[in-house]
C-alpha cells in the first residue's frame, strides 16, 4: 500500500470504529514503512482529522452537496487531499491532486475528487475559501474556521469570551516540544548545549525549572541524550504541577494514576535517590511504560504497581509525604496533541466529576499530617477542576488549599489554570492541598 492508501484506510477506520488516531498509527499496516513515509502518514492523518469540519465545509460548498450526501470514503479522500493542499506545505499541488485522485475507487469518484480539489486550489490562491458569515453567527464561524464542534465552541465562548478565537487558534498550533531534564544526570544548560551541537535550538522554559522547549515537533528518540536518559518528553504545564508539590530530597511520593510516567519521573528526580516514588495505575499492561522509562532515566527509586485509584490501600494510609493525583479527565486542554478529543460529545464527560472526586478522596487518605497533595487535570472544564476541589474541601475539613507559585504565576485559593493562548502550554489545572489534621 502507498502512504496515502494507508492514511485513507486508517481514516476510514477512525470514522467507522471511533478508534483514536494515535492507536490507529500503531497499526500493523505501518510495519515496514520507512521513517519518512511514517512521518508523512502521521502528519497527513492528524491534519485531516484536526481540520475535518473545515474541509467538510469546503467540500460541501464547492460541490453543492451536503456532507451527508457524500459517501464517507469519498469524503475522507477529499479530507486527505485538502490536508495536503491547505494544511501542509510539503507536497506540490499537482502531486497532491494526482496522487489523491488515484485513491478513487471508480471513474466517477475520481472525477468528483479531481474537480473539488482543483476548485479548492483556485479558491485558496485567491484567499476566498468559503466560511460561514461571521456577522450572522460568531460561534458558527469559529466552529467551521477552526474545526471545533458547535457545542464545544459555544462552551469555550462562555468561558473565554472574546479570547475564544485565540484559544482555538492555539489548539491548532504545533509550535513546540517540551522536555523535562533529568538533573540527576545533566544540568539544564548542559542539555541545551548538547542539543545545540546537534543543530537543535532549545530554550529554558519560564514555567518549570527543569523544562526546556524546542521549536516544532521532534522525534525525541533522535535527539542527543535520549539513550543516556538525560530527558523525557513532558509539557511544561505538567512539569509545573510537580514543581508545585514542593518535593524535597528523601520524600516519599505516591502517583495514583501514573502512566505513562512523566510525573513519577519528575517526582523521582526531586526526591533524589534518598526518596521514593510509588507509581500506581489501574492498567497492568501500561506499567512497563513506567518501569522502562525509569530504567532509561536511571531512576532506581521508582516502583510501579497495579492499583485502582478509587480503592485506596488501607495499609498505606498516612504513609506518604506527597501525593500526585492527576486524574482521568475530558482532555480538553490537550486538543493540540490529541485532535480527535474535540469531537467527543460534551455529555460524554458528565460522569467524570464524580469519578474524579472519588479518586481525589481516596488518594488523600495516603497523605501524612502536614503533607501536600496536587490534584491536576489536562482539561479546561471548570466542572472537572475547581468544582471538584470545592466539593472535596467541603467534605474533608482536615484539608486546606495552599497557594503556590510556578514560573512567576501565583495561584488563587490554591488553584491555577494554564491556558494555551496565554501561557503557550497545554491547557492544565493545578490545585495544591495540605493535610492539616487527622
Amino acid at each position: 500500500m502507498t502512504p496515502r492508501e494507508i492514511a485513507l484506510s486508517l481514516l476510514n477506520e477512525y470514522e467507522l470504529c471511533g478508534k483514536y488516531v494515535n492507536l490507529s498509527l500503531s497499526s500493523h499496516r505501518l510495519d515496514g514503512v520507512s521513517r519518512e513515509d511514517r512521518g508523512f502518514i502521521t502528519a497527513l492523518l492528524y491534519t485531516a482529522v484536526e481540520h475535518k469540519l473545515t474541509y467538510d465545509y469546503y467540500a460541501s460548498a464547492i460541490s453543492k452537496r451536503g456532507v451527508d450526501k457524500i459517501d464517507l470514503t469519498t469524503l475522507n479522500i477529499l479530507r486527505l487531499g485538502m490536508a495536503q493542499l491547505i494544511g501542509m506545505d510539503r507536497v506540490a499541488d499537482h502531486v497532491a491532486v494526482n496522487e489523491t485522485v488515484r485513491l478513487g475507487r471508480n471513474k466517477g469518484e475520481r472525477g468528483f475528487v479531481n474537480g473539488v480539489l482543483r476548485a479548492a486550489i483556485r479558491l485558496r490562491d485567491t484567499d476566498s475559501l468559503p466560511l460561514p458569515d461571521r456577522k450572522k453567527s460568531e460561534a458558527r464561524y469559529l466552529s467551521v474556521a477552526y474545526s471545533f464542534p458547535l457545542a464545544l465552541t459555544r462552551r469555550f465562548i462562555e468561558l473565554y469570551g472574546e479570547m475564544t478565537e485565540s484559544l482555538l487558534s492555539a489548539f491548532n498550533s504545533h509550535s513546540y516540544t517540551d522536555l523535562t531534564v533529568n538533573t540527576l544526570k545533566i544540568t539544564r544548560n548542559e542539555l541545551i548545549s548538547l542539543l545545540s551541537e546537534q543543530g537543535i535550538v532549545a530554550i529554558p522554559s519560564p514555567l518549570s525549572s527543569k523544562s526546556i522547549r524546542i521549536r516544532g515537533s521532534v522525534d525525541p528518540r533522535a535527539l542527543s541524550g535520549f539513550s543516556e536518559g538525560y530527558f523525557f518528553v513532558q509539557d511544561a504545564s505538567c512539569a509545573a504541577s510537580v514543581d508545585a508539590l514542593g518535593i524535597e530530597p528523601g520524600d516519599s511520593v505516591v502517583d495514583v494514576c501514573a502512566c505513562p510516567g512523566g510525573k513519577s519521573f519528575a517526582a523521582a528526580i526531586y526526591a533524589t535517590q534518598t526518596g521514593s516514588v510509588t507509581s500506581f495505575d489501574i492498567h497492568e499492561s501500561k506499567l512497563p511504560l513506567v518501569t522502562d522509562g525509569a530504567k532509561r532515566l536511571g531512576l532506581t527509586n521508582v516502583r510501579a504497581e497495579i492499583n485502582d485509584a478509587t480503592k485506596p490501600r488501607e495499609e498505606l494510609f498516612y504513609s506518604f509525604d506527597r501525593v500526585i493525583c492527576d486524574v482521568v479527565c475530558s482532555g480538553l486542554g490537550v486538543i493540540r496533541k490529541k485532535p480527535d478529543l474535540r469531537y467527543r460529545e460534551l455529555s460524554s464527560v458528565d460522569e467524570l466529576p464524580r469519578l474524579q472526586l472519588d479518586i481525589l478522596s481516596a488518594s488523600a487518605k495516603y497523605l501524612k499530617l502536614n503533607g501536600t497533595l496536587v490534584y491536576s487535570t489536562c482539561t479546561l472544564n471548570p466542572d472537572e477542576n475547581e468544582a471538584v476541589v470545592r466539593r472535596f474541601l467541603s467534605e474533608n475539613a482536615d484539608f486546606e488549599p495552599v497557594d503556590f507559585e510556578v514560573g512567576g504565576l501565583r495561584s488563587e485559593g490554591g488553584c491555577l489554570t494554564l491556558v494555551p493562548h496565554i501561557h503557550n502550554t497545554d491547557g492544565f489545572f493545578i490545585a495544591k492541598l495540605k493535610r492539616k489534621s487527622k
